[in-house]
């Protein structure tokens, strides 16, 4: 199974257009890091229980913590979150899934794959 590293702008994406087990009917497995679940899902009641249940991986920083540090310092508009999810997937070697416009530059600019929300449905 293929891993995916997932931002929070997506999943609201997918709840907002009632399609959250969408992302899941596909071969994946959507990882994201755990206190960005904890922190980022709380918007919408239920959201991050959903996820979740639906198979949605918390994960912890391993030697990603200071590379996610200095992306958060070399980009300025992408969130602290975003370069998280950003550096799981560029040490990791994984997709990053997300919709965010300043974050989807800073990994085609790190060379990071990446895949929005019309990719997934598509």
């Amino acid at each position: 199974m293929k891993y995916i590293s997932s931002d929070t702008n997506v999943w609201l994406d997918f709840a907002v257009i009632g399609r959250l087990d969408a992302p899941f009917q596909l071969l994946y497995t959507y990882i994201m890091n755990e206190d960005a679940i904890e922190d980022e899902l709380l918007s919408s009641k239920g959201l991050r229980e959903n996820l979740k249940k639906l198979g949605l991986k918390g994960v912890e920083l391993t030697e990603e913590f200071y590379l996610a540090e200095e992306y958060n310092m070399r980009y300025r508009k992408p969130s602290l979150y975003d370069c998280v999810a950003l550096t799981i997937a560029k040490v990791r070697g994984l997709t990053l899934m997300t919709g965010d416009g300043p974050l989807r530059k800073a990994a085609m600019a790190e060379n990071v794959a990446v895949v929005g929300t019309i990719g997934v449905l598509d």
